[in-house]
């Protein structure tokens, strides 16, 4: 059950990765690239894999893998020109998310945009993909972790914090007070799936787990949120 004919609304904020769309490998075409240092993708898994199996036994949260994850992504790309990194952006674009993405959450989507919410995709994936999905979709605008360029090559950083678990909260609060002033998020709607995103949930006015996991799913039970997992 979506909010996507509520009057009251004053912008909405969709999770993409498990919600616009359903999930898998965001990052293959990344990691398959020939364009990535081999050294630097064989130090990836060795640093990383410690990490991903702590977050599946629930002694890392998913959250801070996600932010661990996001700034190695940005770190394999150092040295990229513009050009490589956004034609690696437009692989991630074709090959993955427009494949996956859920048309009946892309339908409420439109449905709020036809209500004349503003809509914003809010992720932990980069900026420069989220942008991407933003224009496909037609949405207003969109929050991603950014990606430092530097004299027109990728400085292998994320600038700032990743906008990853209760963080997103705090990327949704600034940009409300740059382009809605006046907007709280309490007036907003919020649609997401997994349990880092409980404080995206719980900052909004119109929460709404979307296809949710386990965690996500009793956080919902327990505080009267709406819940959508299709039409069926």
């Amino acid at each position: 059950m979506s909010y996507a004919h509520d009057p009251d609304i004053q912008a909405v904020f969709f999770d993409i990765d498990g919600t616009l769309t359903s999930g898998g490998d965001v990052w293959e075409a990344l990691l398959k690239s020939p364009d990535v240092n081999p050294v630097r993708k064989s130090w990836l898994y060795i640093s990383a894999l410690p990490h991903y199996q702590l977050s599946k036994i629930g002694l890392l949260s998913q959250a801070g893998f996600r932010d661990r994850w996001v700034r190695l992504m940005a770190w394999l790309m150092t040295g990229w020109a513009d050009m490589q990194v956004g034609a690696i952006f437009d692989q991630i674009m074709q090959g993955h998310l427009v494949l996956t993405l859920r048309p009946d959450i892309v339908a409420i989507l439109k449905q709020h945009k036809a209500q004349g919410h503003p809509v914003v995709l809010v992720s932990t994936m980069l900026d420069g993909m989220v942008s991407r999905l933003v224009e496909h979709l037609g949405a207003d605008a969109g929050l991603g972790s950014r990606l430092e360029m530097r004299n027109g090559r990728c400085a292998g950083r994320v600038v700032g914090q990743t906008c990853s678990g209760a963080r997103k909260v705090d990327f949704v609060h600034a940009y409300l007070a740059e382009y809605m002033p006046g907007v709280s998020f309490d007036t907003c709607a919020a649609y997401a799936d997994s349990h880092s995103d409980i404080p995206l949930l719980a900052g909004s006015g119109y929460p709404v787990a979307t296809y949710p996991d386990e965690l996500m799913r009793a956080a919902a039970v327990e505080r009267g949120w709406r819940i959508y997992e299709g039409d069926a």
